[in-house]
This record gives C-alpha cells, structure tokens and sequence, in this order.
C-alpha cells in the first residue's frame, strides 16, 4: 500500500496543487485586466474634461520617442512664418515674429480645407486690446463667407464666448453663448481649441470647456481668423487635426 501510495497518489495531490494555482494566476490576471482597464478610463475621462484627446496624448508621447509618426498626421500646420498659403480679405494681418496679427479694423483671413470633421488647435491667442477676435470653421465663399466663428468677445456684454453663423458675408445672432463677466480677457497667452463633430461644435479655453453649440448648416470648409473694431491681436502655432 505504501508503494501504491507513493506511485498513485503522490502525482493526484501535484495535480490538485497544480490546478489550485492555475485558478489564482488566472484570477490575479483578470483582476489586473480590471485595474488596468479602471485606470484606462479615469485618464481618458480626465483628458476628455481637460479637452485633450487620447490621440494628442499619444501623438505627444510618440513625437518625444519617435519623431513624428504617420498616425499622427495633420490637416493644416502652420506656424505662420509665412502668410503665402492664406487668402486675405479685409484687414491689416501681418507676421510678427513669427506671430500672426491682426487688427484695427474689420479683418478676415483664410485658409482652404475639405474636410467636414476636425480639431482646431491654437497654442497662442493673445487679446492686446479691442471687442475680441473670432476664429472660423467650415469656411467656404470667403470673399462672402459663410460659416462658422467661435468667438472670445469681451466686447459682447458683460463678455462672452459665441458661437455665430455666417451667411454671404453676413454674422447672425449668436446660436450658443456664455456669459463670462469679470473674465481677464487681455494681455494672457490663451490656448483654443474647438472641436467641430458633425453637427455639435465644443471651445475648449486653456484646457477648460466654455461652449458648446450645434448647427446644422454648413458640412465642410476651411478656417480662419477675424478681428473688428480696434481690437489688436496676435497668434501663433495653429493645427487642424482629424477627430480622436
């Protein structure tokens, strides 16, 4: 019996042990797929609340390792060392070193796009003086333009961020607005962003969401820039992205 005990039964007790610990590394795998995925979700939620993207967050990651890979490929970069690639309609716009400014007057700059969807990225907006600045989207006709500007107006009591549609040539009253009284417009170094996804069109000011509007009107076109009345403006380092 003993020599049984030591042949049969010995390779039954490894099996059991064996299979006890297959069961704890299968769970503790399961359960490290569940903190991992938890984790995953909480950043996501948090760059989305900061307006950053999952894929800007990548893209920042690869360009720092890898240069700049193909997946992270722009629709428009400009960092306006040269006016050439824009079509000027009204105003006194000019390269500042290295800066895109503006003002004075009524001023329109443009610059063509196909695309219907995208992100507007502008690292540096800096409101000098004046009512405020706009920044076009799905911009077509541009000597009449219609479209869209998300527009940082402090001129438009008690302040506010806009959303306008344009028609020939022609603002109409904002469709979004939000009141910003006692907002230091001047003299800060602002980043906007606007997301434009299908009919919805979210700003984004410094990381932090301000508006968000919808419209149905205009499915595709270019960007741009707007100053009005004596407002002086500069900005610097645009990109257009496809959406995450």
């Amino acid at each position: 019996m003993k020599i049984f005990g030591v042949f049969c039964c010995r390779p039954f007790e490894e099996h059991v042990y064996m299979t006890r610990r297959s069961n704890v590394t299968a769970q503790a795998f399961i359960e490290y797929i569940l903190i991992f995925g938890l984790v995953a979700a909480v950043v996501s939620l948090s760059l989305a609340a900061m307006g950053v993207s999952a894929r800007d967050a990548y893209c920042t990651i690869a360009k720092s390792l890898a240069g700049n890979p193909g997946s992270c490929a722009h629709y428009l970069v400009d960092d306006f060392s040269s006016l050439s690639a824009w079509t000027i309609v009204n105003g006194n716009w000019r390269n500042e070193n290295g800066e895109l400014c503006g003002g004075g007057r009524e001023g329109r700059i443009f610059v063509p796009l196909s695309e219907r969807d995208y992100v507007i990225n502008v690292r540096m907006a800096l409101l000098q003086q004046g009512n405020g600045y706009g920044i076009y989207f799905r911009a077509t006709n541009f000597d009449q333009v219609d479209g869209y500007t998300f527009q940082y107006d402090p001129g438009y009591s008690p302040g506010a961020f806009l959303f306008r549609k344009w028609v020939r040539g022609n603002e109409l009253s904002p469709f979004a607005r939000a009141n910003a009284p006692g907002y230091n417009w001047y003299n800060v170094s602002r980043q906007i962003r606007i997301v434009v996804d299908g009919n919805t069109f979210t700003a984004y000011v410094d990381g932090q969401r301000v508006l968000t509007g919808s419209d149905n009107t205009y499915a595709y076109g270019g960007v741009g820039f707007r100053t009005w009345d004596a407002t002086q403006v500069c900005f610097d380092d645009l990109s257009v992205d496809p959406l995450p």
